[in-house]
């Protein structure tokens, strides 16, 4: 009973961290909530889910005015974004889909290109910003492996890029929610004004 109420008190407090402090990693705000609250990380850390509705519950009570027109802003973005890099097939995933992102957290694509260079070349070509960040581990057909990661500037939005390869879109088995460029438009078309 304690430690669900202490998983609870955590959950809400990695909510806040993510959206106020920009912290884009469920693990690290976890951690950190735990830290903050005075509490051992073993037992009273939330699962990953129970973040996710925090964050719901966070942007319900505080930003129920503005978070609908935000994350619908987001989204569109975001299909901007894909169906310029649509030869890749661009995949939305992360806060931006779940509708709790927060004013720090970037656009999260998934690409899955032939070899992360020819999205490389295109931005370069296009004259697109973008920086390269550490490489980033993902389960793919139940094996680890390290995938590159791209966070371009989209017109001074972030727009974090992973570069899986090809047969990773074909994956089977539990993954992430994710929206190609024509599930997008349909949840757009959803949720108009």
């Amino acid at each position: 009973m304690h430690t669900q109420r202490n998983r609870i008190r955590v959950a809400q407090l990695s909510a806040r961290i993510i959206i106020e402090e920009g912290v884009n990693d469920y693990a690290i705000a976890k951690r950190k909530a735990a830290e903050r609250l005075g509490l051992d990380w073993g037992q009273n850390l939330p699962d990953d889910d129970s973040v996710t509705a925090a964050l719901q519950d966070y942007h319900r009570i505080f930003r129920f005015r503005h978070q609908p027109q935000f994350i619908r802003h987001l989204r569109r973005i975001a299909l901007e974004v894909m169906a310029f890099l649509e030869d890749f097939s661009p995949h939305l995933t992360g806060a931006v889909l779940a509708g709790t992102a927060g004013e720090h957290q970037p656009i999260q694509l998934q690409l899955f290109p032939e070899t992360p260079e020819a999205v490389i070349w295109a931005l370069e070509e296009n004259g697109v910003p973008y920086r390269q960040e550490a490489d980033v581990p993902v389960k793919l057909n139940g094996q680890t492996c390290q995938v590159p990661v791209l966070t371009l500037d989209w017109h001074g939005l972030a727009v974090e890029t992973r570069l899986l390869p090809p047969k990773a879109l074909r994956q089977t088995g539990r993954q992430a929610p994710r929206a190609s460029i024509k599930a997008l438009r349909r949840l757009l078309a959803e949720t108009a004004d």
